[in-house]
């Protein structure tokens, strides 16, 4: 599997690159490049250089003088999701999700390690739970319209496809490792697309539709007639784009 492509599928945080802090004293003799805040300051760092082994180790630093930080534990277990250590990064997130359960976007990590562990039930909750708390989480409603459609549960899955097109109508278009990451852990993207493209027709988006169904087709789709059959695509069934596509599909229904 490659990281890379599942990056997107979790709702990373966002790593300022911050000043390495000297070596100056902090206010009652400490070194101030000791502090907690200083710990995760220099590990924000060292995630905007990708080096996740060196960041990792002040955020382990920076938990070992605050125990109780939901984010300390959220950002250690980024570095463990890009090092490629999932048993650990699941472990810090659901350490972070713990000590904070309002944090969407720890539980929205959460789901993405779940993922890459194909632990498919436990990411579906994870990603569920971002969205209790976080309803506009763009990445977790298109992820979880993936993963839904996946699971045999197309309708639920359209859902969350049209809240997110009513968030962003082109992130699939502006990151396309979200699908390529599902496409890794195997999926058959079949449903997805088709769902997709079913939900692009609800929001009258012909060119999305067209382009979506032809995905499906490429995945290997041949269910056309459910065109005919769905209320999604009442708006752009007609359409010289959309019977064009069909007049091609014949004899593969």
């Amino acid at each position: 599997m490659k990281l890379r492509a599942l990056a997107a599928v979790v709702f990373l945080l966002s790593a300022g690159a911050a000043c390495v802090p000297g070596p100056e004293q902090a206010p009652g003799g400490g070194a101030a490049g000791q502090t907690f805040e200083a710990r995760m300051q220099r590990g924000r760092s060292l995630v905007a250089r990708k080096d996740y082994g060196r960041a990792a180790a002040e955020f382990q630093a920076a938990i070992a003088l605050k125990p109780d930080s939901a984010q300390a534990f959220d950002e250690l277990g980024l570095c463990y999701f890009h090092e490629q250590e999932y048993d650990q990064a699941v472990e810090a997130f659901e350490k972070a999700v713990e000590l904070d359960p309002s944090n969407a976007t720890a539980f929205n990590n959460l789901a993405g390690a779940y993922s890459m562990r194909l632990q498919f039930l436990a990411a579906e909750g994870a990603y569920k739970k971002a969205l209790a708390l976080s309803p506009d989480l763009i990445s977790a409603n298109y992820s979880l319209g993936i993963l839904l459609t996946n699971l045999g549960k197309s309708q639920e899955g359209a859902a969350y496809f049209a809240r997110g097109i009513a968030l962003d109508p082109d992130f699939l278009e502006k990151h396309q490792e979200v699908i390529a990451s599902y496409s890794s852990l195997s999926f058959d993207m079949r449903e997805a697309y088709f769902t997709y493209a079913a939900a692009c027709a609800a929001a009258g988006n012909l060119d999305k539709t067209v382009a979506y169904l032809a995905r499906a087709k490429e995945a290997g789709f041949t269910d056309w007639q459910r065109i005919g059959r769905s209320k999604a695509f009442e708006k752009v069934r007609d359409d010289p784009k959309v019977k064009k596509f069909l007049s091609g599909q014949s004899g593969r229904q």
